[in-house]
């Protein structure tokens, strides 16, 4: 099992390339936008606070590290939103999908 992990890592694209250190202050930026309760943003809104406190003026390494970040979970990109807490986004998906017992429904009659 564990071989097969190893396969699995070494076969994603970003294994065994260097990651700029100034990347790790993204993970940074994420941490004290999701204790300000901001757990998604629209990618330009990101890519302005990621340009200031991260340095990061290329657009085209800034989409590198957002891929690099969604293939690793810590966000999820899709389209123009970011969701800076992939648990945030399990936690939505959870309500609209529960359905509470029949008890504890509100009655529309």
């Amino acid at each position: 099992m564990l071989d097969f992990f190893f396969q699995v890592l070494r076969s994603e694209p970003y294994m065994g390339e260097d990651v700029p250190v100034r990347w790790f202050n993204f993970e940074k930026v994420l941490e004290a936008l999701v204790k300000q309760k901001t757990f998604y943003l629209n990618v330009i809104q990101l890519y302005n606070i990621v340009r200031k406190v991260c340095y990061i003026e290329d657009e085209s390494e800034m989409v590198a590290m957002l891929h690099f970040y969604h293939d690793l979970g810590v966000i999820i990109w899709h389209g123009d939103t970011v969701v800076l807490q992939t648990q945030w986004l399990i936690h939505l998906f959870k309500k609209l999908i529960t359905i509470r017992p029949f008890d504890e429904q509100v009655s529309s009659c």
